[in-house]
């Protein structure tokens, strides 16, 4: 039995969940916790990544069928907080949506159909309303020995930017400002090389470089957790080629006419 998944919508995600005005990033994990439902990963319609801080961001996963809990693939993830809130920097790395913060959260995996990296970025202003070319990502580049790749986005159609109101109550609950919390994502191409380089990397924090479509160019800092993991997440489709596709038979092939 096969399983026929859309490439470019079967390749992410995880759930958004709101509590009355706030929202909260959780794992959605399927009843193991070293597995997580596809249905899970899909970010295309808007949907943010509930990257849990100390669950899929720690290790490799397994990507499960969620009817059937058939294995799809496998893949990690990596999140960094950038800003702080309103009480000051050492509260900033909660996961509440508070101005001035963003969030950088990259998934890398293999799948059936494929290798991917998905990069979503969170944020929301200090104030007024974000400019949408300054959170689009178009350009991922990624250091490792000593080696740049670059990976361009798998399409050319622009992401689309999502956005949510929100309010939020500092830490003492001394101040209660509302404010609108903005995700914009993108895939970018991985292939069998690419997953090599990746698989073999050193296990050390590593720097990848995220151009926007403004021009403007980001820093992130991978933990090296997340390096180790790459191994194991691009392990299930080494090849990076679609193991569900079927060539079809020379004798479906249309007749060549003669002139």
């Amino acid at each position: 039995m096969t399983y026929k998944k859309n490439l470019f919508i079967g390749f992410t995600s995880i759930s958004l969940v709101f509590a009355g005005n706030s929202l909260i990033l959780e794992p959605a994990l399927a009843d193991k916790d070293d597995a997580i439902f596809e249905d899970n990963l899909t970010t295309t319609q808007g949907g943010a990544v509930g990257v849990a801080r100390n669950s899929l961001s720690k290790k490799t996963v397994d990507i499960r069928e969620s009817l059937v809990d058939t294995q799809l693939g496998k893949v990690t993830a990596d999140r960094h907080i950038d800003g702080s809130d309103l009480d000051g920097k050492i509260f900033g790395r909660s996961s509440r949506p508070a101005p001035g913060r963003s969030a950088f959260i990259s998934l890398w995996g293999s799948k059936i159909e494929g290798c991917f990296v998905e990069m979503i970025i969170q944020h929301a202003p200090a104030q007024g309303r974000v400019d949408p070319t300054a959170i689009i990502p178009t350009l991922l580049e990624v250091g490792v020995g000593g080696q740049l790749l670059q990976l361009p986005p798998q399409s050319s159609a622009k992401p689309e930017v999502y956005s949510q109101d929100y309010s939020y109550t500092s830490f003492f609950g001394k101040n209660t400002t509302s404010g609108t919390w903005y995700m914009t994502r993108n895939l970018f191409s991985v292939d069998s090389g690419i997953a090599s380089i990746l698989s073999q990397a050193p296990i050390k924090e590593t720097r990848v470089r995220l151009t926007l479509s403004n021009g403007a160019k980001v820093l992130i800092p991978l933990d090296k957790k997340t390096v180790k993991n790459w191994k194991t997440a691009y392990s299930y489709n080494p090849t990076c080629k679609n193991l569900d596709a079927d060539p079809a038979p020379a004798a479906t092939k249309e007749p060549t006419s003669a002139q």
